[in-house]
């Protein structure tokens, strides 16, 4: 029986390790907090899955990840996943949105195009830009973001996975056969390793001699109350993304959902923080960017302010992620499925992980993701970035 241990239990980490044990594999995940803390990227009442991306890569791997929650709930019998339709909209120019359409097109995935006054017919919610194109997308869904990480996790020990919390990983080292871990209980031996620990990814990475250009910056989210929350209930508002000129920055809004009012975010704006920074405060400026978006955008909403958070993203100066095995030492796996988009992929990346660590190979494509591209070794990062030419931006 191959011996696995995962390193960090946010949703990518519960994820590979319920895949592996349910592939029979022996594993061990261990998380250095609670499983569903608030410190990294996986907390919070909900995330976004849609099939709107800028090339078809991703969007396959998306169409992957649909049918891997859905097996995920019928096994586990949770709803993790609730419909609710998309849009995605900017001006003609805003980044990857002509791309968008194109790839829905072509893939025969069914979709509206809207202009500015449809879009304010359909939902009178929205006021936007008058310039504004948009698509529609009705597979577009919410995940139930803690309730997906404790599934996970759940399924994993249903299957054998011995899970160890409160438990921090000092070293990764490799062996003439095989990987031992130390922690601050002592150490364990496997076969290989799988590490997904987020931002807490760099200092691990650094010593095992690879120095990839990731940037961990501080995000920001509010929930603003609505005068009348039926206007932003499931089936009367979308979730909504509004695009931008020259950035990939994105302006979120998310209907009402395990929540008592709405979500909304303007994200990859986040200030660079140390990857072991403690300092969870909110950041009001980078706040206050998003409440301006928010109430510039929608009609009805109250501007007090329910909830704030912040969490972490883990920036690669491309937005791909990294899922790869370690160039020197293929017996540890390396998973950095971060810049804010990665959570939706959870279902699928645990399945490709799982992969690489039992057989070295995966039948999924991850050329994208390769620890060997020209991206990760150049100095340029989105948030470092942020700001050129983008007047259209609301900061």
């Amino acid at each position: 029986m191959t011996n696995v241990i995962v390193i960090g239990a946010g949703v990518i980490g519960t994820s590979t390790a319920y895949h592996l044990a349910k592939r029979g594999a022996q594993v061990r995940l261990i998380e250095q907090f609670q499983i569903g803390h608030t410190l990294g990227s996986s907390h919070g009442p909900s995330r976004i899955i849609r099939l709107a991306y800028e090339t078809t890569d991703y969007v396959m791997l998306a169409q992957t990840a649909f049918a891997r929650w859905r097996e995920l709930e019928t096994e586990a019998g949770q709803s993790l996943l609730v419909r609710v339709g998309g849009l995605d909209f900017g001006a003609p120019d805003a980044y990857g949105l002509a791309e968008i359409g194109a790839n829905y097109a072509a893939l025969g995935i069914a979709y509206d195009a809207l202009d500015a006054a449809e879009i304010r017919y359909r939902y009178p919610q929205f006021n936007p830009p008058e310039n504004s194109i948009g698509f529609y997308q009705g597979d577009y869904s919410m995940l139930a973001a803690e309730k997906c990480v404790r599934t996970f996790a759940d399924r994993a020990v249903v299957h054998g996975a011995i899970l160890h919390q409160n438990e921090q990983v000092i070293e990764i080292a490799p062996q003439p056969v095989g990987v031992r871990v130390t922690t601050q209980a002592g150490y364990y031996e496997a076969d290989s390793v799988v590490l997904c620990a987020g931002s807490w990814c760099l200092p691990i990475l650094n010593a095992l001699g690879i120095d990839l250009r990731l940037q961990v910056v501080r995000e920001q989210l509010v929930f603003l109350a609505a005068k009348n929350p039926a206007d932003y209930s499931i089936g009367r508002f979308p979730l909504a993304l509004q695009r931008f000129a020259g950035s990939t920055s994105l302006g979120s809004a998310f209907p009402i959902y395990n929540h008592t009012a709405p979500k909304f975010m303007v994200d990859r704006i986040g200030t660079p923080v140390a990857p072991n920074d403690p300092d969870r405060q909110i950041d009001l400026p980078q706040l206050q960017v998003a409440i301006d978006w928010a109430m510039k955008l929608m009609n009805g909403l109250s501007g007090e302010i329910v909830e704030t958070t912040s969490c972490r993203y883990s920036m690669t100066p491309d937005e791909d992620f990294i899922l790869d095995r370690h160039p020197e030492y293929p017996q540890i796996v390396i998973a950095s499925p971060c810049s804010g988009h990665g959570f939706k992929f959870a279902s699928v990346i645990g399945e490709i992980l799982t992969d690489l660590a039992l057989v070295g190979k995966t039948q999924h494509d991850i050329s994208r993701f390769r620890i060997s591209r020209s991206a990760l070794h150049t100095a340029r990062h989105a948030a470092e970035n942020f700001g050129a030419d983008q007047d259209d931006l609301p900061i």
